[in-house]
């Protein structure tokens, strides 16, 4: 929730801080994500940044956080509506295809070179695969399969968003059909 104060300045609760940084992440590095340029883009003061967090690097690990609240955890959440495996695969592979790739791109990049970013990946990893594995296990009957189709789905998933712009979305939808059908054995729809 954004609210007025006096004068031309917007106050941002520690939300709005938080999105901002995930959304500048989405064409920045992550040392481009500074106090300076967090406060530049939402117009506030430093002083309304520190209301908030108590450095940047509180800041930065509140928005690790964030994003897995906000990216793995909401997905998953959405995802688990529907009423058989098959929907909530569906689900997550639609609510995770509507997620900006250059945010989870400069995280991992962040993650090469970071030991808390790189606890935040293999969480949010960890968790995605274990969701996929669940989802491929009532599908199939099959743990040994079910795991092993988990990684495949979630490196899949991560090729794709590296990939970017190089895969157009007919191309994405074949791919994923094509994977329904002839390695997962899910109906494609």
């Amino acid at each position: 929730m954004t609210k007025k104060s006096e004068g031309n300045e917007s106050r941002h609760c520690a939300e709005d801080l938080l999105n901002a940084g995930l959304k500048l992440l989405e064409t920045e590095s992550v040392q481009q994500l500074t106090i300076d340029a967090l406060c530049r883009k939402l117009r506030v003061t430093k002083g309304s940044f520190y209301h908030h967090f108590k450095n940047r690097a509180d800041f930065l690990e509140r928005m690790l956080e964030h994003w897995v609240e906000g990216w793995t955890l909401a997905s998953i959440e959405a995802a688990d509506e529907g009423v058989d495996a098959v929907e909530r695969f569906n689900l997550i592979v639609e609510k995770s295809h509507k997620l900006p790739s250059g945010t989870e791109t400069s995280i991992r990049a962040w993650a090469l070179h970071d030991q808390l970013a790189q606890k935040y990946i293999e969480r949010v990893d960890s968790m995605r695969i274990e969701y996929l594995r669940s989802i491929f296990e009532e599908v199939s009957g099959n743990p040994e399969r079910a795991a092993l189709l988990s990684k495949i789905s979630y490196s899949m998933f991560l090729g794709v968003r590296m990939m970017g712009a190089n895969i157009s979305e007919g191309e994405h939808s074949l791919i994923l059909k094509t994977m329904k059908q002839e390695l997962y054995r899910i109906p494609a729809k």
